[in-house]
């Protein structure tokens, strides 16, 4: 009797375990009657999967799950998002939210707690902002130099911040999806968190852990071609700053106008490539011997293609009018997490790379009587 028992146990442990549905019930604060939109994320969209109806403002709906890998789920009240959720089988999941998406309370998902936690503190991240980036423009308006400097770097450090307790929550939470939630996180000014190349470290310890634990996510095989665009990017990379590797990655970017300039677009022309920022005044200071050396050879078939490493892209454009550069000036406001900033590998500012005709890259950060005579004899 004993030993049928536990084969009794084992065998509703079993069950449990492969059952396919879960439940999800709870309350929403705000209204007695009206309908939930259920919607699932499939990589790069919502999808929707049903309309749950609200009575006294309670409702109970049974999920029905796709496969044993958790999935993301969010639920809205005319058209605003009130709950995100993740759904593992079995889950019994209960939740107190309002229509205004501004409380959710949950249980019986402890991944639907550390998503709820995640999205909590980016709410809280944006608010800090918006507030900083509200007081800089004032401060930039008013043309408090001391001020913005300093609440420029006051985001630089909210940055870093977030980027540091997002590693934090990798770590602590290694089998967690939600660590692909946050592998993806943007800054507020849409600067990604995970934009440097040795984050695909990060990327590669995340992957690892969750192949382990969910081999069959669509989620995983997505990170895994993540961390092979990477890599192969990284590789190119590296080869494009050997001066003995011919032709040159492309860079598309905002000018001072907001029309997008290639760098290709000046390809049969000898071309400094400067990354800059107007922060520093010396280099400012640089301009002054760009003009003097793009007066000198312009003629003969020089350009300049500068890009601005600035998240204030008020200052850059401020900086580039009193400089009256005539070159090629951009900036897409994303610092050290811009395109052109990974591509190049740039790690520390000012930063130089002169292409010849042929579209080989010659040299990088020669400056001075150097770059004067490089210039001199690939001109011709």
């Amino acid at each position: 009797m004993k030993k049928f028992f536990l084969t009794a146990i084992v065998a509703i442990t079993a069950f449990a375990c492969s059952t396919d549905k879960a439940t999800i019930k709870g309350i929403i604060e705000g209204t007695s009657k009206g309908d939930l939109v259920l919607k699932v994320l499939e990589i790069n969209n919502q999808r929707v999967i049903d309309t749950i109806g609200i009575e006294d403002g309670k409702f109970d709906y049974d999920l029905k799950l796709k496969d044993k890998s958790p999935n993301f789920y969010y639920l809205y009240y005319n058209d605003r998002k009130v709950a995100s959720l993740i759904i593992l089988p079995g889950d019994n999941v209960k939740l107190i939210a309002d229509t205004l998406g501004k409380k959710i309370l949950t249980e019986g998902s402890e991944e639907t707690k550390l998503l709820t936690q995640i999205e909590g503190e980016a709410q809280r991240l944006r608010e800090r902002f918006d507030s900083l980036a509200n007081v800089l423009e004032s401060a930039i308006t008013a043309g408090d130099e001391v001020k913005r400097t300093s609440l420029n770097y006051e985001l630089g450090s909210l940055y870093v911040k977030q980027k540091q307790n997002s590693i934090k929550h990798l770590y602590t939470n290694p089998n967690s999806i939600t660590n692909i939630i946050l592998l993806y996180q943007k800054f507020p000014n849409n600067l990604p968190i995970f934009a440097d190349v040795r984050d695909v470290l990060l990327f590669k310890r995340v992957c690892d852990s969750l192949d382990l634990t969910y081999p069959g996510s669509v989620f995983v095989a997505r990170l895994k071609e993540e961390i092979s665009y990477r890599e192969k990017s990284d590789m190119f990379n590296a080869k494009i700053l050997d001066a003995s590797e011919t032709g040159f990655p492309d860079i598309k970017l905002p000018d001072v106008k907001s029309k997008i300039r290639s760098l290709s677009e000046l390809s049969g022309k000898v071309i400094i490539l400067s990354f800059w920022s107007v922060t520093d005044a010396n280099q400012r200071m640089l301009n002054q011997d760009f003009l003097q050396l793009y007066d000198k050879y312009k003629n003969k078939g020089l350009e300049i293609f500068q890009v601005s490493v600035d998240t204030d892209k008020t200052a850059w454009a401020r900086a580039v009018d009193e400089q009256m550069l005539p070159w090629i000036s951009v900036c897409d406001g994303m610092g050290s997490g811009s395109a052109a900033v990974t591509t190049y590998n740039v790690t520390k500012i000012p930063a130089l790379f002169v292409i010849d005709k042929s579209g080989t890259i010659v040299a990088k950060n020669v400056f001075n009587s150097e770059l004067d005579k490089l210039l001199s004899r690939i001109v011709k």
